[in-house]
């Protein structure tokens, strides 16, 4: 079975029984297929498979490729044993990659763990080429369209939002307090029903920090925040004396943002009064941006005009298996339309993973700038002390991402199969280009997903296999759930691609799902379940790219 049939799995048929897997009986029985209680993802180069019952128990004999193999100790669900003879020195490898190293010989049915993989990869060779066919569009799929609200630079939003932005954390209390009243006190959808809400935008930054380049690059993202086409209009608030102040870094914004001086009314807490003052001159301004703002409607725009982000947080090992994968169908089907998408997490792109995108680079400078993007990150993070391949988290290893290689082989998934145009720098604006780009952004989900929309994503979908709740002030976030047993007991989800475990639905099916869910997400006629409740406003800079002083 390979991974594009996954479907063929009988997860229910390995879930009925799994305690009848401790009974000795068991062993004395026949075997039992691998497929019944497991799945090698990519049968014809994974030499391991992934448990998909509760557990299995030393003893249980399973038949796979014509052979009986002996589990040797018990593996839980999500983790891995082999299936082949792996020697010692020779790669694991699953999801059709390698993710480490055997450290000893390791026998068909032995589970893997710290005792026999040793968290290196073969020597693997970088290969630059130039892959100069267009790629081509599929025309059932760029005839498609979403309702948008067409902003007069041509820019196209998902939503319509007024958002009171905070020029640093001076003046976040105030920013908070405006949004917080204006929900309560002045919007309600009947006032104004093309308006999605007032959200507040806050972040740590704005002051303290060194002159230069990070002040210029705290103004463009700020800028990007400001012409944000999810945003109808905003209120900008500064303290009066940080280094994005109005007076410092209003004429940036005014030459970044059209309509300015009708879309952002700018306040200076010092000016007002004080706290009280400012927030009560800007409800006054919130009121009326969300009158202007109430003019846009929707309206159908060209499916090319979308820019989707892709994010995954809270991984556990079927997010490789399942969602990521199915988002990657959905990434292919956005650049078959004449869309874009983004896939971020450079530190999470590591080992086998970075070197297929560079292999499917569009050219060999664009493979070099990929190359050069892990080599800088992990520069960066040496800095501080760090190895960036320290990256899964307790949660990650418990559900059975051993080590980075094995993340990064899921994470890259979700970028599907496409040519990667170009390599997109954080905060940099990607406008009218289309196609998948990599976006140089940590993994970390609470600086990466604000970071799809500050490069103009206007809606990002986000894999999980252990659950979140996150959303972001600048545009929906979509949730995926890899597993049947998230989606039973976790309400944040938008879609569960757990059913693919389940035999119920393929991952083309899910795909196929994810992508006509983002389109009506898009044209508003759902809002996520982060949306719902009424508070995932999250937005975070990535601060640490600057000392504080």
């Amino acid at each position: 079975m390979n991974c594009d049939a996954l479907h063929k799995q009988r997860y229910q048929g390995a879930q009925k029984h799994p305690r009848d897997l401790t009974k000795g009986k068991l062993m004395a029985m026949e075997p039992r297929e691998l497929s019944e209680v497991a799945v090698a993802v990519r049968p014809d180069k994974d030499n391991v498979a992934v448990v998909t019952a509760d557990f299995i128990e030393k003893g249980t004999r399973l038949t796979h490729a014509g052979q009986v193999i002996t589990v040797s100790g018990r593996a839980l669900l999500g983790q891995s044993f082999a299936i082949k003879a792996i020697p010692r020195g020779q790669p694991y490898i699953t999801l059709g990659d390698p993710i480490g190293l055997a450290s000893r010989s390791v026998r068909p049915g032995e589970p893997i763990d710290a005792t026999n993989l040793h968290s290196r990869l073969p020597r693997l060779a970088v290969r630059y080429r130039d892959n100069p066919t267009p790629t081509r569009l599929d025309p059932e799929l760029s005839s498609l369209t979403f309702d948008g609200f067409v902003r007069s630079d041509g820019a196209v939003g998902a939503r319509n939002l007024v958002a009171v932005v905070t020029s640093g954390m001076c003046s976040s209390s105030e920013v908070r307090e405006i949004a917080t009243r204006a929900m309560r006190e002045i919007y309600s959808r009947v006032k104004f029903p093309n308006v999605d809400g007032v959200v507040p935008i806050v972040h740590e930054s704005g002051c303290g920090m060194p002159d230069g380049r990070a002040v210029e690059i705290l103004n463009g993202l700020l800028a990007n925040t400001l012409r944000h086409p999810n945003l109808g209009a905003a209120v900008y608030i500064d303290l009066g004396c940080g280094k994005t102040c109005v007076e410092c870094s209003g004429p940036i914004f005014h030459a970044a943002v059209t309509d300015y001086h009708r879309r952002v009314v700018n306040l200076t807490v010092q000016q007002e009064g004080g706290s009280e003052s400012t927030v009560e001159h800007g409800l006054n301004a919130v009121e009326k941006l969300l009158h202007y703002a109430n003019q846009f409607q929707r309206q159908p725009v060209s499916i090319s005009k979308l820019i989707v982000g892709t994010e995954c947080g809270g991984s556990d090992r079927w997010s490789g298996v399942t969602a990521n994968p199915a988002v990657g169908v959905a990434a292919d089907m956005f650049v078959k339309a004449g869309a874009a998408v983004f896939l971020p997490e450079i530190p999470e792109l590591q080992g086998a993973a970075m070197l297929d995108l560079v292999r499917r680079a569009r050219t060999r400078t664009v493979g070099r700038k990929l190359m050069g993007a892990l080599k800088r990150y992990e520069a960066y993070a040496r800095k501080s002390g760090a190895d960036f391949r320290d990256n899964p988290s307790p949660g990650n290893i418990k559900g059975g991402l051993y080590n980075i290689y094995l993340k990064s082989s899921g994470v890259k998934a979700k970028g599907g199969t496409s040519i990667v145009e170009d390599l997109i720098e954080y905060g940099e604006w990607l406008g009218d280009r289309k196609g998948l780009y990599v976006l140089y952004a940590p993994g970390y989900d609470q600086v990466c997903t604000p970071a799809l929309f500050l490069s103009g994503a206007q809606v990002a979908l986000f894999t999980t296999g252990r659950g979140t709740g996150i959303g972001c002030a600048l545009g929906p976030v979509m949730k995926i759930g890899s597993n049947p047993h998230l989606a039973r007991s976790y309400r944040d989800l938008d879609i569960n691609a757990g059913t693919i475990l389940e035999q119920a639905e393929t991952i083309e099916e899910v795909g196929r799902k994810i992508f006509q869910e983002t389109l009506e997400v898009a044209s508003g006629r759902k809002f996520t379940r982060a949306e719902q409740t009424g508070f995932h406003h999250e937005f975070k800079i990535w601060e640490s790219l600057w000392p504080t002083i």
